[in-house]
């Protein structure tokens, strides 16, 4: 997302199933052949056709062009989300702008919310949510700190909260963003850029920080990157992938925006390097792995572990395209995003997994326990639900 302090101050101003032919396999004949003598007749048995089984598919969503087989549903009504995740219950965890966090329940399994209640307030500009995979403690990135919340008694309200760090540069264009655990037990997170393209004064602006939440313990793990909006790990090899969106001061037609392979103690290049990175002053700095659309701002990201999709989508990257102020004739949706291992980096082949109708802005996506694609609409207070098959 380009700048989300902003875009909040402007919106809040703005307000066949398988065919088997059984056909015989003989023609009955007035008169036989002799035992054992072939014919001599060529065969003109058709050969039976199959074709894949698509499943049955709805879209509430008009206007949305998805890939065949596949439903979207609107899971929820909820003011302008920001940041999903998942309790180890399954619930839907979603940050709203509005400043509270949610939890959603879908109780029957039809796809949409049963249930929806405010699970904790009081975190202004929400940007990330992630859950302890083994306390199931909820941890908050909003304007300059990380918050974690407890709910002991599973009431579905957080009970207890401390903070896990404050401080964290948040003034300028850009804040901290979202955050995910690694396998190390590592909190890692996006830090933003103050500017537009400029030349940090703190260090930690622009870069991906890592936590250890023991001991309290924090670094700088990667830098140059203007706004790492979201980060994922690789669900095989456990490396980190970022999202990232380019400088806007260089007209309509670039930089494009990034998917990039994070490397500890790798520099990206913002804000001087971009695309190809191989003009005068980029040595050593590192090219994205994936690319989208000058200024369509690529932000949520995930991964795709699940089995409800088909199994070609299995460990694919999944990369949120917002849309632009700058160039609002850009599409919005989903891109994936498939990366191939190749000399210690990644090739990719990028294309739509969905698009969204004009006006449609998705900011967070996250897969769910049930395998479904969740994503939230910013402008117009959306979550919704992307399956194969209904619902």
């Amino acid at each position: 997302m380009k700048n989300p302090t902003f875009l909040l101050s402007l919106a809040l101003a703005l307000t066949a199933c398988q065919l088997a032919t059984a056909l015989p396999t003989t023609v009955p004949n007035s008169t036989e052949s002799p035992t054992n003598t072939p014919s001599l007749l060529p065969d003109t048995s058709p050969t039976p056709v199959y074709t894949a089984t698509i499943p049955a598919s709805t879209s509430e969503l008009e206007g949305t062009i998805l890939q065949p087989g596949f439903s979207i549903l609107k899971f929820a009504t909820l003011y302008r989300p920001t940041a999903l995740t998942f309790d180890l219950n399954g619930n839907v965890l979603v940050a709203s702008a509005d400043s509270n966090i949610y939890i959603l329940s879908d109780n029957n399994k039809d796809g949409h919310a049963d249930t929806q209640s405010i699970f904790a307030s009081g975190y202004y500009i929400p940007l990330g949510l992630t859950v302890h995979p083994v306390t199931g403690e909820v941890y908050v990135s909003y304007q300059g700190a990380i918050a974690v919340l407890s709910d002991s008694d599973q009431d579905g309200k957080s009970d207890s909260s401390h903070i896990l760090v404050e401080g964290l540069p948040s003034t300028g264009r850009h804040q901290n963003n979202n955050l995910e655990f690694g396998i190390d037990g590592w909190l890692y997170m996006g830090m933003g850029s103050t500017c537009d393209a400029c030349a940090e004064t703190d260090a930690r602006n622009a870069t991906i920080m890592r936590f250890n939440i023991e001991t309290g313990e924090k670094e700088i793990y990667a830098s140059g990157m203007r706004n790492p909006f979201d980060i994922a790990f690789h669900p095989i090899t456990g490396e980190l992938f970022a999202t990232d969106n380019g400088r806007d001061d260089l007209g309509l037609g670039a930089p494009q925006e990034e998917l990039n392979l994070i490397i500890q103690n790798g520099n990206y290049g913002f804000p001087n390097c971009w695309d190809a990175q191989d003009t005068p002053g980029c040595e050593g700095t590192i090219p994205a792995v994936g690319f989208f659309e000058p200024h369509s701002s690529a932000d949520g990201l995930d991964f795709y572990t699940g089995t409800q999709f088909p199994s070609q989508y299995q460990n694919n990257a999944f990369v949120g395209i917002f849309g632009s102020w700058l160039n609002p004739s850009l599409e919005t949706g989903v891109k994936r995003v498939i990366l191939t291992s190749q000399n210690r980096t990644y090739t990719s082949e990028v294309s739509w997994f969905v698009k969204f109708p004009k006006g449609v802005m998705p900011l967070p996506i996250q897969f769910g326990n049930d395998g479904a694609l969740y994503v939230g609409d910013y402008i117009n207070d959306a979550v919704y639900r992307i399956s194969y098959g209904v619902p």
